[in-house]
């Protein structure tokens, strides 16, 4: 069986044409299974930004200390198995094909009793349960795909602790119009007499959290109630994070993730650790060398030196915003940056412009389509770019711009690509294509 022929022929939602949300199919599918997800131990996380790379942390953390670590994280950068990982190790291709066999006779012998045919976040979560449970994992760090009370992975009835991360205004037309409403649905992963920690900020959805903790009887951790220093001493180079809990000494940390909003993301999974400390301990050194050592492609990833060139994955308005903040924190390093941008067409675009004329270098954007279907159409992009004081080119494609934006860069330029992940998948490619050509000549 061809795995990714049967995963691409899978509905994103269901078996019905719009968003069709609820646990009945998943449950019924992993039901098939002999519920694999009831042997695992599961750190469960929900937010807007900043949950996958948490979860990054953990996972290398809970490695670092020697433990057996599952990771299941969306949407892939490079291959599609890199969702599924055991000990840091994407799900063999082999093993997959086994496994989504397995899924696809259960799906359809649920189709033939009138069930609802599974959905492809719902067929691939499950088979992340299965490969988790083949292999004995012993701690599963789980990330949600959309929201959270009715995401496939919600099935998880005893997480080993819940972890929100943030509250942003995205999808609002499935998850809700306002911090709060899109706060109901990330606190839906909070279960009866568990843990969670969040590191939200806003009061109208700080309380919607701690309130549905209250009604469960959840432990409720707020991390901008306990410590006191959350800060990030960061450029495009380097990061080192400070943290100080209340009545406690300062620490700092080396962490190989750039990015000032990588402070909150450490403090909450360091955190989680410390929480969870009695039954899967961590040894501080453990801690320190796992922080400089994490590897999360795609996120403020830098793929070359001179000229500087970094890859994020921003695609919203709080995400451009870390984005242009960690850029300016290094601006006096640069001569002139070369944005190389393409975004999704159901993105607030006007809201990433806003943030993007924050920007204090000199600049230059590259527009172009990705390949995703939903891309902006270019002379959309164009139209839109055209309301705004930016200086601005137009391609036919991302290696065409990203193409001319490393010819035009010089040593001391800055290049970063941003708007979504196929944005910096391709432009990613073409440039280091190109970085590897010349450093061969």
């Amino acid at each position: 069986m061809d795995p990714f022929s049967y995963i691409n022929s899978l509905s994103l939602f269901g078996n019905k044409s719009g968003y069709n949300p609820g646990l009945d199919r998943i449950k019924n599918l992993v039901d098939q299974l002999g519920n694999p997800q009831q042997k695992l131990n599961v750190i469960h996380l929900a937010g807007t930004n900043g949950k996958g790379s948490t979860a990054a942390i953990l996972e290398r953390i809970y490695r670092e200390a020697g433990y057996k670590t599952a990771l299941y994280s969306s949407p892939h950068y490079y291959h599609f198995n890199e969702r599924i990982k055991i000990n840091g190790q994407a799900c063999p291709t082999i093993e997959l094909a086994e496994i989504l066999a397995e899924l696809k006779s259960a799906a359809a012998s649920l189709k033939s009793r009138n069930h609802l045919e599974p959905s492809f976040f719902e067929i691939v979560t499950a088979a992340a349960f299965k490969f988790f449970q083949r292999h004995e994992a012993e701690i599963v760090i789980l990330e949600t795909g959309l929201g959270g009370r009715l995401d496939a992975t919600n099935i998880i009835e005893k997480p080993l602790l819940s972890i929100i991360t943030n509250i942003t205004l995205e999808h609002q037309n499935i998850l809700g119009d306002n911090a709060a409403q899109i706060a109901f649905e990330k606190a839906g992963i909070i279960k009866e007499n568990s843990k969670v920690i969040t590191g939200v900020d806003q009061e109208d959805a700080l309380k919607v959290i701690k309130d549905k903790a209250a009604k469960v009887k959840a432990k409720f951790i707020d991390i901008n109630e306990e410590y006191d220093l959350i800060k990030s001493d960061c450029n495009l180079r380097k990061n080192l994070i400070c943290l100080k809990r209340t009545e406690k000494k300062e620490e700092s940390y080396q962490l190989s993730l750039l990015g000032e909003h990588q402070a909150l993301n450490s403090a909450l999974a360091l955190r989680a650790v410390e929480e969870l400390n009695s039954d899967f301990p961590v040894r501080k050194s453990e801690i320190r060398q796992a922080l400089k050592n994490i590897y999360w492609p795609g996120r403020m990833e830098k793929i070359s030196e001179k000229p500087l060139v970094i890859l994020d994955a921003a695609h919203n308005q709080a995400a451009f915003r870390e984005l242009v903040k960690n850029i300016n924190n290094s601006s006096t390093e640069f001569k002139q940056l070369h944005l190389i941008f393409s975004i999704l067409k159901d993105k607030d675009l006007d809201s990433v412009l806003a943030e993007l004329s924050q920007l204090k270098l000199k600049t230059v954007v590259y527009l172009a389509e990705n390949h995703s279907f939903r891309t902006i159409k270019i002379d959309d992009l164009s139209s839109k770019f055209k309301g705004y004081d930016f200086k601005f080119k137009s391609f036919n494609n991302l290696a065409e711009a990203s193409s001319l934006a490393l010819q035009n860069a010089a040593s001391n330029d800055l290049i970063v690509a941003a708007g979504s992940f196929n944005t910096i998948f391709e432009a990613g490619i073409e440039i280091m294509t190109k970085v590897r050509g010349e450093n061969n000549e």
